[in-house]
């Protein structure tokens, strides 16, 4: 039923996906095999450009794995006017950590103490997370946790003070439905956790600052409710109704895009 009211126009929807043919997330896997069902869907190559994007006829591209040829494409299809779940705009400036943290800072969020530049430029104090600037290239996932001085690196780093976490958590917003999870020891793995009203309020100041429909934030509680990261894709690792929520969301915005309910993003 929902397949039919999807389809007014009799053609099944062309879609491509941003993320990897052979390997990946079991619960992207599974949402792509549920897409098929009812959709024409390409996955494109997130490490590489598609510079024929604007001519596949498509009726939504997804960036569902964040790397610069996805972002590119991401760009390509916002300026070509094809649906999407986020906006170039956006998930461009989440790119740059520092950017991205004076924004929320100036904003009114909560976010960790921190600086950019050389080594002997940092006053910040330990412990802090050394980390790359940006978000997606080489590297840009290695951190280092610096304890006590000195704090030692080569060349410019993003420098954040560590907040010691009482409580952390991954809240995901996927359309219009908010999920969190919360990672406990001693395992470590994500259960799910009823989302606070907080949490969902969090998940509406973003997406209008940003103007992102999928992302995931990461929170930590201590005294404040810090914002540590916010991520213009989503792992749902730990939701039970993951591909369920995510599948109706690319359902929401296609149909959205059929009827001329919802403009373009940029």
């Amino acid at each position: 039923m929902e397949t039919n009211s999807l389809m007014m126009n009799d053609s099944r929807p062309n879609i491509a996906i941003s993320y990897y043919e052979d390997r990946g997330n079991p619960l992207k896997l599974e949402l792509f095999d549920r897409l098929r069902s009812w959709a024409d869907l390409e996955l494109l190559d997130p490490e590489r450009e598609h510079s024929d994007l604007a001519d596949r006829g498509l009726d939504l591209y997804h960036m569902a794995r964040w790397r610069r040829g996805g972002l590119a494409d991401l760009e390509r299809a916002c300026e070509a006017g094809i649906a999407t779940l986020n906006s170039y705009r956006g998930a461009a400036r989440l790119e740059d950590r520092l950017e991205r943290c004076k924004t929320l800072r100036d904003r009114g969020f909560h976010v960790p103490a921190f600086q950019f530049g050389r080594a002997e430029e940092i006053t910040l104090r330990p412990p802090v997370v050394v980390k790359p600037r940006r978000e997606i290239v080489e590297g840009s996932h290695t951190f280092r946790l610096v304890r006590s001085a000195p704090i030692d690196f080569e060349g410019e780093r993003f420098v954040q003070r560590y907040v010691v976490p009482r409580r952390s958590y991954k809240i995901f917003r996927v359309g219009e439905r908010v999920r969190t999870t919360r990672h406990e020891r001693p395992d470590g793995k994500p259960r799910a956790v009823e989302t606070r009203r907080r949490f969902a309020e969090l998940t509406d100041e973003v997406a209008d600052l940003y103007d992102l429909s999928v992302f995931e934030l990461d929170i930590v509680v201590h005294k404040n409710l810090y914002v540590i990261d916010v991520n213009p894709v989503v792992s749902l690792e730990g939701v039970g109704d993951a591909v369920d929520i995510y599948e109706e969301c690319i359902r929401e915005r296609i149909r959205e895009s059929r009827s001329g309910e919802s403009p373009s993003r940029e």
